[in-house]
């Protein structure tokens, strides 16, 4: 275990962050050690690479960081372990190269394995969760050590039982799939593949991970060049009944349909229709590919972002009484 006082909390976004305490958990027999460190009254976060999250300037408690690396193939049960702090591009690299299928859609998503499944990440049609068997943990409450199954963690779109929870996450047991079936049911993987007269049937995990990537790299910024947590706003899912079209009528947004007489929103397009009422601000602004991408020139403060969101929130839910959900991590 690595103790340090007032260290600074490397972020996506570029927000100059320092905690009270950065604890580095490096084994397994770290953990009971916890206790030791946290009690009722203080405040404390489980970090990954920070890539999903909004810190503040100055987090007056304890930011815990769990050091597991490790990647263990087990035949038997065809499980792949996987521990929290391996980085997820290098997952989705591996199992494409291994000929393990289901992660690659999510190649290139930034990030550690352990922050995978709180907010279920997903991308072009694929959630992280349809591939995890189950996650190993260790609670922060009873200090004691527990497997949670996928059922456990009722995983919905981009959020599941863990956000918010006691839960460290030290290990992820990932199904092993052999079956060669990919998904390319996504408008613009299909439209890549017709814009270059490419079969479906003869292309290689290789080809659809390398295509994503390309498709990927056109529209999201890289968080190692440009300050950015990635999607900032969800997708909401709501009533079409509830939607308020007098600004702009029902083929100018992007819709999916859902069960229930639900749709799910394009929360790009709805931010794109209004960003021209956005007021300026000097450290923070949409990326100009993407509008659901808030980036930072390394200045912004953890209030300035949110008051910049919150500012696009109240102009798309004023314009289409639609409400939309933050979808990094406020550290508070």
């Amino acid at each position: 275990m690595k103790i340090e006082e007032h260290a600074l909390i490397k972020n996506s976004l570029g927000i100059n962050s320092r905690c009270k305490l950065l604890v580095t958990i490096e084994s397994l027999e770290d953990l009971p050690k916890l206790k030791s460190h946290i009690n009722g009254s203080e405040d404390y976060y489980i970090v990954g690479e920070g890539t999903n999250i909004i810190m503040p300037n100055y987090f007056d408690g304890i930011i815990i960081k769990a050091n597991f690396n490790h990647i263990i193939e087990d035949t038997e049960n065809n499980i792949l372990k996987v521990g929290a702090a391996f980085n997820w591009n290098n997952l989705v690299k591996h199992c494409v190269s291994n000929g393990i299928y289901g992660f690659e859609n999510l190649i290139d998503i930034p990030g550690s394995v352990g922050a995978s499944p709180i907010q279920n990440i997903g991308a072009y049609g694929s959630d992280v969760s349809e591939v995890i068997d189950s996650i190993d943990c260790f609670c922060l409450e009873t200090f004691q050590f527990k497997t949670l199954s996928n059922s456990d963690c009722k995983f919905t779109y981009r959020d599941s039982a863990l956000k918010g929870s006691k839960f460290l996450i030290h290990n992820i047991n990932f199904k092993i799939n052999r079956n060669s079936y990919i998904f390319l049911n996504y408008e613009t993987i299909n439209k890549y593949i017709g814009e270059h007269s490419l079969s479906s049937d003869e292309l290689s995990l290789k080809d659809v991970s390398e295509i994503i990537s390309i498709i990927r790299s056109r529209a999201l910024p890289d968080p190692n060049k440009i300050n950015n947590a990635g999607s900032f706003f969800k997708n909401p899912i709501v009533a079409i009944e509830s939607i308020n079209f007098s600004s702009y009528s029902k083929d100018k947004l992007i819709l999916w349909e859902q069960d229930n007489k639900l749709v799910k929103v394009g929360a790009a397009r709805l931010i794109e229709l209004i960003k021209d009422k956005i007021s300026k601000y000097p450290n923070v602004s949409l990326y100009d590919k993407h509008c659901l991408v808030l980036i930072s020139n390394g200045k912004a403060t953890q209030q300035e972002i949110l008051d910049y969101a919150s500012e696009i929130k109240y102009l798309v839910s004023s314009t289409f009484n639609i409400d939309l959900e933050i979808e990094p991590n406020i550290v508070y």
